[in-house]
């Protein structure tokens, strides 16, 4: 499972560079928070899930993402700016954004 402190940093994380992302998109203030289920199928795409245990629900699982993004930010393997601007991505989900984000974080923890 997840270290539930570092998935709580990494919620809190993600929230704050989804809504930067929204803000500067639509130049507007917006507050907002990633969705579990988002993040779940984040973790299907990026090849994240396949290292979870199989009986594990969509919230602990959205949460392997959150850990995974607070640990490589923490460990500055990753910065803010570089978190923004891969949820930038034009004409994708956010799913996929984010799952392309858990890509280059496993790449980042591989090197």
């Amino acid at each position: 499972m997840t270290d539930t402190g570092l998935a709580q940093f990494g919620d809190a994380l993600l929230n704050f560079a989804y809504s930067l992302t929204l803000t500067e998109t639509t130049r507007h203030p917006i507050g907002t928070k990633v969705a579990d289920k988002t993040l779940a199928e984040a973790a299907i795409k990026a090849g994240l899930r396949k290292h979870l245990p199989r009986r594990v629900g969509r919230g602990d699982v959205a949460n392997s993402v959150e850990a995974l993004l607070g640990y490589v930010w923490l460990h500055k393997l990753m910065t803010l700016d570089e978190i923004v601007s891969c949820l930038k991505a034009e004409n994708i989900t956010p799913s996929q954004s984010f799952a392309r984000l858990a890509e280059l974080a496993l790449a980042r923890l591989e090197k």
